[in-house]
């Protein structure tokens, strides 16, 4: 399934005594072959994971895995959707979840008494859904962009009865002061004639802000950008940009005309990371500024985890996490030791990361993957909270 606000609660409140599988799969098209990557690293992963664990989570497991065949084969099938895939399975009875988006997710196997979700949130900060409006004379075209798959959502159409208008072709004459005729006024009434039609469509993109703050709840767009013809693109972000929609409005320079869905998320995708990158300045900025509530480096942070006293936990990119430190396709799950010692403290590093965003999630507070320009301070480690006492 495309990931949407629903699967993503589905998979934070996911949870089982027995155990959840978490399976991630990076469909690298550049790396396709007979027998790709990514299937020999799930391969390897899950039989490395079945021949460390008890009999009991074994013989779920087993059991598990042939009832999922098809899914597995699915997951890593070259032709099969998204380039990012993740499978969830529970063990005790079997629920599952499949979820697919063109952001790249890291490899990676997991088995817990919860989802594994750090790939996935860090996914979400890069991809998270946005709203598109292309608007011209004819009216709005809606498009819902995530993770890299663009679909179209509705046109608003512009719809001017002018019926009863009359339109009269040349020049109007001008009266002097004296109430003479002085000569042939600048303004037609061909001008007069499209002012009206410009008032009614400025009226018209005014009123659409209602339909489009139900996209917003809808679709959970966290920004909405605006495109297409520059005076209209600036009427229409100025009625949004009031507080009517709750997303963060992205004016735009492009004017996109016939495109298609696909290429139209293709064409506002550097606008979108670049609203993501400011975005995320703004809380790297909100950190800083508050020294008296924040807590720095994971220790400090885990403690006001379990003191219930985090509002918003910031984890730079590739940290505590990390999808870069960690080979592709690494088991994370206790029975499962890793024998490099660098690989084995990167893993740690991971699940200690897991359990924050679990223990954020499991209070209520925000949890946010930075990308900013810039960066949490030195010393923090990539860990940082903003407390709410």
């Amino acid at each position: 399934m495309p990931m949407d606000a629903e699967t993503r609660r589905s998979l934070i409140s996911l949870q089982d005594d027995a155990g959840v599988l978490s399976l991630y799969v990076n469909a690298d098209p550049k790396q396709e072959a007979s027998q790709p990557p990514w299937a020999v690293r799930l391969e390897h992963g899950l039989k490395k994971l079945v021949e460390a664990s008890d009999n009991h989570t074994r013989k779920l497991l087993v059991k598990r895995l042939d009832e999922r065949s098809l899914d597995l084969e699915r997951l890593v099938r070259p032709s099969s959707p998204g380039r990012g895939r993740a499978l969830f399975v529970t063990l005790s009875d079997g629920r599952d979840f499949a979820v697919e988006m063109q952001n790249a997710l890291t490899d990676r196997i997991a088995l817990a008494p919860r989802a594994h979700l750090s790939p996935m949130i860090g996914a979400w900060a890069e991809g998270s859904p946005s709203g598109v409006v292309l608007v011209d004379g004819k009216g709005l075209r809606v498009v819902d962009y995530r993770f890299g798959i663009a679909e179209d959502v509705d046109d608003l159409e512009f719809v001017l009865d002018t019926g009863e208008w009359r339109r009269l072709q040349g020049p109007s004459k001008a009266r002097s002061v004296g109430g003479g005729q002085s000569g042939q006024s600048s303004n037609s009434q061909t001008d007069l004639f499209d002012y009206k039609v410009a008032e009614h469509l400025q009226r018209f993109l005014a009123a659409a802000h209602t339909r489009l703050s139900e996209y917003v709840e809808t679709y959970g767009w966290e920004f909405l950008v605006v495109t297409g013809e520059p005076d209209l693109v600036e009427a229409t972000a100025k009625h949004l940009g009031k507080g009517s929609v709750k997303a963060t409005v992205v004016p735009s320079k492009l004017v996109l005309g016939n495109f298609t869905a696909p290429q139209v998320g293709e064409a506002v995708a550097g606008e979108l990371a670049e609203a993501r990158r400011r975005r995320d300045d703004r809380r790297i900025e909100e950190f800083r500024e508050k020294p008296s509530r924040k807590a720095s480096g994971a220790e400090e942070v885990l403690n006001a985890l379990l003191e219930k006293r985090v509002e918003k936990l910031y984890l730079e990119r590739d940290t505590v996490w990390s999808g870069q430190t960690i080979a592709p396709g690494t088991v994370l799950a206790e029975q499962v030791a890793l024998e490099d010692e660098d690989q084995s403290e990167a893993a740690a590093q991971a699940e200690l990361g897991e359990q924050m965003i679990e223990r954020a999630i499991a209070t209520d507070a925000e949890v946010a993957v930075l990308a900013g320009n810039g960066g949490l301070p030195e010393g923090t480690g990539g860990v940082g909270a903003i407390l709410r006492w």
